[in-house]
C-alpha cells in the first residue's frame, strides 16, 4: 500500500500478464503486497482451469460448474386434458403417469389426447352413422327442391317428355324430314294419360329439341370460326339470341291463344317441344352451307321448312281439334283454329331463316 500526497490511501491494483498466472506456492512480486498464499488461494487454483485462447488471441469461455436446476423439466410428459376420474377428479396440469403406447381409456372414446381427430372416422360405427346422416340430408334436400319445383313445373310431366329411346329418336328424325308418307297422326292414351314417347311416335318430346339447340350453338361457333369471326362473346350472344327468340315465340303463341279464346289440348311444354323441332332443320341447313356455300344453304333450308310446316300442321291439328280433327270441322265449325294452325306452322320457316342467315357467308 502506498500513500499519495494528499494522505488518502489508495489500493494498488495487481497486475497480471495476460495468459500467464503465477505458479502455486510461489511468492507474489514485491509490489503485490502479499508474500505467501493462503488456503483459499490453494482451493481456488485447484478449481480454476487454465484459460484457453482462440486463433485471434481471445480467451474462450470457460465451462464452470453445473448450475443447479430451479424447476423440474416436464416437457416430455403427457397430461390428461380431462382425466379419468369424472368431473371431480380432473387432474388439470398434472403429468400422466402412464407409459407411452398405453391407450387412453378416458375422454372422447379413448382417442389419443382425449380429443376427437381423424381417427374417429376409422371407427366403423361412426362411419356408418355419418353415411346414414349424409343420405338423410341428401334425401331431404331433394324433397325440398321437388316441392319447390312442383309449384311451377310438375317433375312427373317433365320426365314424360324425356322417356325416349334410340328407336324413337331415329323414327322421329325420319318423320321430321319425311312427313309426307306418314298417315296416322293421332296420339294414343292410356287411362286419360298420353302414352310415353318411346311407345308413341306422334307424342312430343324434349330430348330431341334440347340436343338440337345445343348442337345448333356448336355449329354456329364452327361457322363463325371458318369465317374468322369466332370469339367467346359472339358465341355467347348467339346462344342468348336463340334463347330470347324461343321465349318470345312461345309467348306470342300463348298470347294468341288467350286473345282468341281457343280451348285446346296444347300444353306449354308441348309448345316448347314443337317450337324447338325447327333447330334440326337449321343444323342441316348450316352444314349444307359449309359444304355448298349459300346455294346449298337456301336449297336445304327451303326443303326443311316445307317438311316442318307439314309436320307441324298435321301434328297440331290433333292437339287443337282433338280426336275428331278433320278439315271439314274447321271449315264448318270454327275457322279461328285453322288460322291458329297456319300461324304456328308458318312462323317456323321465318324463325329458321332469321336465326341462320348471318351464319352463312
Amino acid at each position: 500500500m502506498d500513500y499519495s500526497v494528499s494522505g488518502v490511501r489508495k489500493p494498488r491494483l495487481r497486475q497480471q500478464v495476460r495468459g500467464r498466472k503465477p505458479a502455486f506456492g510461489a511468492s507474489r512480486g514485491p509490489g503485490d503486497g502479499a508474500a505467501t498464499t493462503t488456503m483459499y488461494d490453494h482451493q481456488h487454483h485447484q478449481q480454476q482451469q487454465p484459460p484457453q485462447y482462440d486463433m485471434y488471441g481471445q480467451p474462450l469461455p470457460q465451462q464452470g460448474p453445473p448450475q443447479p436446476q430451479l424447476f423440474e423439466d416436464t416437457s416430455g410428459q403427457t397430461y390428461n386434458s380431462y382425466g379419468n376420474q369424472g368431473y371431480g377428479g380432473m387432474g388439470y396440469g398434472h403429468p400422466d403417469g402412464r407409459q407411452e403406447g398405453q391407450q387412453d381409456q378416458g375422454g372422447f372414446g379413448g382417442y389419443p389426447g382425449n380429443l376427437p381427430g381423424p381417427q374417429i372416422f376409422q371407427d366403423p360405427m361412426v362411419a356408418n352413422m355419418a353415411m346414414q346422416y349424409g343420405q338423410t340430408l341428401a334425401s331431404q334436400g331433394r324433397e325440398y327442391v321437388d316441392k319447390k319445383l312442383e309449384k311451377y313445373v310438375s317433375m312427373s310431366q317433365v320426365k314424360y317428355y324425356f322417356a325416349v329411346d334410340t328407336h324413337y329418336v331415329m323414327k322421329k328424325l325420319q318423320l321430321l324430314f319425311f312427313p309426307f308418307t306418314h298417315t296416322d297422326w293421332s296420339v294414343r292414351y292410356e287411362q286419360d294419360a298420353p302414352v310415353q314417347p318411346r311407345h308413341e311416335i306422334n307424342a312430343p318430346d324434349l330430348y330431341i329439341p334440347l340436343m338440337a339447340v345445343v348442337t345448333y350453338i356448336l355449329v354456329a361457333g364452327l361457322c363463325l370460326g371458318i369465317q374468322k369471326r369466332f370469339s367467346t362473346d359472339v358465341l355467347g350472344m348467339q346462344a342468348s339470341s336463340a334463347l330470347v327468340w324461343l321465349v318470345l315465340e312461345i309467348f306470342i303463341i300463348l298470347a294468341t291463344l288467350y286473345v282468341t279464346a281457343i280451348q285446346t289440348h296444347i300444353k306449354t311444354l308441348d309448345l316448347l317441344a314443337f317450337s324447338c323441332y325447327k333447330y334440326v332443320g337449321m343444323i342441316v341447313s348450316l352444314l349444307a352451307g359449309l359444304v355448298m356455300d349459300s346455294l346449298g344453304y337456301y336449297c336445304v333450308l327451303a326443303y326443311c321448312s316445307l317438311s316442318l310446316v307439314v309436320f307441324m300442321f298435321r301434328t297440331l291439328r290433333w292437339q287443337v281439334q282433338g280426336s275428331g280433327g278433320t278439315m271439314e270441322a274447321y271449315s264448318v265449325g270454327n275457322k279461328r283454329r285453322l288460322y291458329l294452325l297456319l300461324f304456328m306452322s308458318g312462323l317456323q320457316p321465318l324463325m329458321m331463316w332469321w336465326l341462320t342467315r348471318h351464319l352463312v357467308a
